[in-house]
């Protein structure tokens, strides 16, 4: 996958521009925070958002292209190769929100999808991601019928399509820290798997170990305030269960706060990049 999948540039590039107002979206969906969405602090985590974007690329009506599936049409699997996710105001338990979801980009083998999350008007969090069509031969041509349904999905302002991250990414000498992560059978998902939203917390849980060893924060974790607020993601090639990855990182002074560089390594084959932004420690 990793040789035909657009994928989403490193660096601060996803901006609320195009994704802020909702009347720009054809679909708007309620969305009410659990308990269980909250960090330490009692906000919206990025990566339960990651989670209701997950939820929302589902939600999305493909009626053309289930019917082609359930008919017998071909074999298809829906794989996410990338996403962008960036919050820009906090969100708490007691808040009603909605998700507006649409169609940026259409290519050949793969198309984009935009979100933004408003609690009323006003826009609280954006994302977007881009998805391959595969069968088990690769990635394959976007069917007429699918590409009927994500026409009505289209939103005004379609995003472009960012260049491929660094080669150097790939390479697991680049990175100065190592974090152990061991797959678990939760986070496997109907595709067989490690789902997109576990990989993204693994992300997290490097960057929180390095500043606990920073910080000497022992119980509870480093002040979710420090916590990437943004999150730019690869997915470089599936990450299997059960398997043990190192997840790398290095870390560098960003105009504003931190830049956490990281990749997912299987021995010495990288299988996901990542690129969080967070606050500086103090």
């Amino acid at each position: 996958m990793a040789d035909h999948a657009p994928v989403l540039s490193a660096g601060p590039t996803l901006d609320q521009d195009g994704l802020d107002d909702p009347a720009a979206f054809p679909v708007l969906r309620p969305m009410t925070p659990r308990y269980a969405d909250l960090g330490g602090d009692g906000r919206v985590t990025t990566v339960a958002l990651g989670r209701w974007f997950e939820e929302a690329r589902v939600a999305a009506a493909l009626p053309r292209f289930r019917r082609r599936v359930e008919d017998g049409g071909g074999s298809f699997r829906i794989l996410l190769a990338a996403q962008r996710i960036r919050v820009l105001t906090p969100m708490t338990l007691g808040g009603e929100y909605r998700i507006g979801t649409g169609v940026r980009r259409v290519g050949g083998s793969s198309y984009s999808y935009g979100h933004g999350v408003f609690a009323g008007e006003q826009c609280v969090a954006v994302s977007d991601s881009v998805t391959v069509l595969a069968t088990a031969s690769g990635p394959c041509a976007l069917p007429d019928e699918l590409r009927a349904d994500l026409a009505a999905l289209v939103i005004d302002e379609p995003g472009g399509a960012p260049p491929r991250p660094e080669a150097s990414r790939h390479d697991r000498a680049e990175y100065s820290h190592g974090h152990t992560v061991t797959t678990r059978i939760g986070d496997v998902d109907t595709n067989r798997h490690v789902n997109n939203v576990a990989v993204l917390s693994w992300y997290a849980d490097a960057v929180a170990a390095w500043q606990a060893g920073r910080l000497g924060v022992v119980d509870g974790g480093p002040p979710e305030e420090l916590a990437p607020s943004a999150w730019e993601v690869q997915y470089v090639d599936e990450v299997a269960h059960p398997r043990t990855y190192d997840v790398a990182l290095s870390v560098d002074d960003a105009p504003d706060g931190l830049h956490y560089r990281a990749g997912i390594f299987a021995g010495g084959r990288c299988v996901g990049l990542a690129d969080g932004f967070g606050a500086a420690l103090a």
